[in-house]
């Protein structure tokens, strides 16, 4: 890791940023909207329960990117995420669909899901190669999504995901105080409520390669993030998959959800190679 992100691991140790985080993730403010700027944000698809609202950092965008947020699935859609995904979207010259979905616990695991499916089948309509995008929990939901519907999206790229709701590798007890972000028990509490509202065929168990059959994967994390077993055990199955192309990058000692930390020099290289994948991709 840069020097930058070493100054930021320490910062975050002394304020018990985890703490944070946990109130954040467990008591939410889930009035915030970042879109109720109706002049800015006027293109919006709503559902019942969610929207997908599209956004144009440039003028002639040559492929979209279908954006699922991070938040423990509890939390909305913050600036620092539209940032990041506003930056990616600029240097990949596309268009950017915010699937904005719906929150725990007001609605049920299996309504997350449902509007996922919803956002990809819209975007996928619209004129441009799609592209997801989606890290933490909205890595869930985005992958999900492009399981059910693979055929729509020229890749998918995976930010510091969380994929399993069980938690329940026992490698992660050691790895948790590491992690300057993420608690397992809460994670736990988070996931089983997520869990809880799913109904048989909701879920696509993400370790099975037979599912996997996503197309080109690019997948971003840090080593000693708590979810780094998982992401490991993911990445195993994904390249056992028949029609699945995997490219990993790992940061050394890097933090869960690092690149919406705009300065530091791991996120500027993961929004470099973002932006060459999806290039490369669209152009295939």
């Amino acid at each position: 890791m840069s020097f930058a992100a070493r100054r930021l691991l320490k910062q975050f140790r002394r304020e018990d940023y985890r703490k944070s985080v946990n109130h954040s993730f467990l008591h939410p403010n889930q009035k915030l909207n970042i879109f109720k700027d109706t002049d800015q944000y006027n293109q919006i698809y709503r559902t019942n329960s969610g929207q997908v609202v599209t956004i144009d950092p440039v003028k002639s965008s040559t492929s979209q990117i279908l954006y699922f947020h991070g938040g423990a699935f509890t939390v909305p859609m913050n600036q620092d995420q539209l940032t990041m995904i506003t930056t990616i979207a600029t240097a990949a010259d596309s268009r950017i669909q915010v699937a904005d979905f719906p929150l725990l616990p007001n609605h049920r695991g299996a309504e997350l899901l449902e509007f996922a499916k919803q956002a990809l089948a819209y975007t996928v309509k619209q004129p441009l190669p799609t592209f997801v995008v989606a890290d933490s929990a909205g890595a869930a939901l985005g992958l999900q999504a492009v399981i059910q519907e693979p055929a729509g999206v020229v890749g998918t790229v995976l930010i510091s995901p969380w994929l399993d709701m069980q938690l329940i590798d026992p490698r992660l007890t050691a790895l948790e105080s590491a992690d300057v972000m993420l608690d397992l028990n809460v994670l736990k509490q988070i996931g089983g409520q997520f869990a809880a509202g799913l109904k048989p065929g909701d879920w696509a168990d993400v370790f099975d390669p037979t599912h996997l059959n996503v197309g080109p994967l690019k997948i971003f994390y840090g080593e000693n993030e708590l979810l780094t077993p998982i992401n490991e055990q993911f990445i195993t199955a994904a390249k056992k998959a028949v029609n699945a192309t995997v490219e990993v990058t790992r940061f050394k000692d890097g933090f869960h959800d690092y690149p919406l930390w705009a300065k530091l020099p791991e996120t500027k290289k993961t929004v470099r190679q973002i932006a060459e994948f999806i290039t490369s991709q669209r152009d295939a």
